[in-house]
């Protein structure tokens, strides 16, 4: 049992400093050439895992990779525009709203009720998000990150990834965790490297890999074992848990935004702590 936990705490570590280095990939780039290298040096740093389980592929395995990697691959391409062009700071913990989308989601399709925990939870996210851009007043500062157009990205990001997570949950019941990620980054940077070929921006992509190589390496590792080791997370602790505990990487890449990016963070380290209350309310 100690594996699952090991595997969150990776989860947090990676986490937090991915969505750094994502920045600093997507910076004065093409987002989508940026997204694909973020894929498919994922893909690659996921080779070695191979050698510990069965490689076995069906109808089944294949229709939910199909599926999540078609939605995963707008999520992603929005979440690097968002974290390219918004400072992290500011836009990392709306990554954080899929939670909210899947609240959405469950009571919708599920018939789940909605608690005075869950709209305490919801108070408090909502509330903390009003730290994230302080304005006059709470309405004036809420505006403020509606109409950002970074914000908007990670917004509509979130709630793919909402879509994305509740169809993970059904196929680790039936592919293995390891399995399951390397097939997913394949499909994720197969349905990316099609749209740049239509588009023929395949040199913008060599380009941007020249330029960035260390950058986009260390980029795909870290989103390549974050994922797996929420994977493998789900596999022993229970999602109530292990998800708003990954959360906490917000906090991380909060301060490494104002300690690497010079983000000033003062008013949204208390936002993301806000947040943060919000978002284990939501799973009481």
């Amino acid at each position: 049992m100690l594996i699952p936990y090991l595997a969150l705490c990776g989860r947090i570590i990676l986490l937090g400093w991915e969505r750094i280095l994502v920045k600093k990939l997507g910076e004065k780039s093409d987002s989508i050439s940026g997204t694909f290298l973020f894929f498919a040096l994922g893909t690659i740093f996921l080779l070695p895992t191979l050698f510990f389980v069965d490689v076995v592929i069906n109808a089944s395995i294949l229709f939910y990779v199909t599926l999540s990697s078609f939605v995963y691959s707008i999520a992603f391409w929005l979440y690097v525009k968002s974290l390219s062009d918004g400072e992290a700071s500011l836009v990392s913990p709306l990554y954080n709203f899929n939670v909210f989308f899947l609240l959405i989601l469950a009571v919708i399709f599920l018939g789940e009720k909605i608690s005075l925990f869950k709209l305490l939870g919801l108070l408090f996210l909502f509330y903390g998000v009003s730290f994230l851009n302080r304005k006059r007043n709470i309405i004036e500062s809420f505006k403020a990150i509606l109409l950002d157009k970074s914000c908007q990205y990670m917004i509509v990001a979130s709630l793919l990834i909402a879509v994305g997570r509740t169809i993970d949950g059904n196929a680790i019941k039936i592919t293995p965790p390891i399995l399951y990620a390397f097939y997913l980054n394949v499909g994720i940077s197969l349905f990316l490297l099609t749209y740049i070929m239509i588009k023929r921006n395949i040199s913008t992509t060599i380009k941007l890999f020249k330029e960035k190589t260390k950058i986009a390496t260390f980029s795909g590792g870290l989103n390549a074992y974050s994922y797996l080791f929420l994977l493998i997370a789900f596999t022993g602790i229970e999602v109530s848990i292990a998800e708003p505990a990954s959360m906490t990487a917000m906090i991380l890449t909060v301060i490494l935004a104002g300690k690497i990016l010079k983000e000033d963070i003062k008013e949204r380290l208390l936002g993301v702590a806000i947040m943060l209350m919000g978002l284990w309310l939501l799973f009481i």
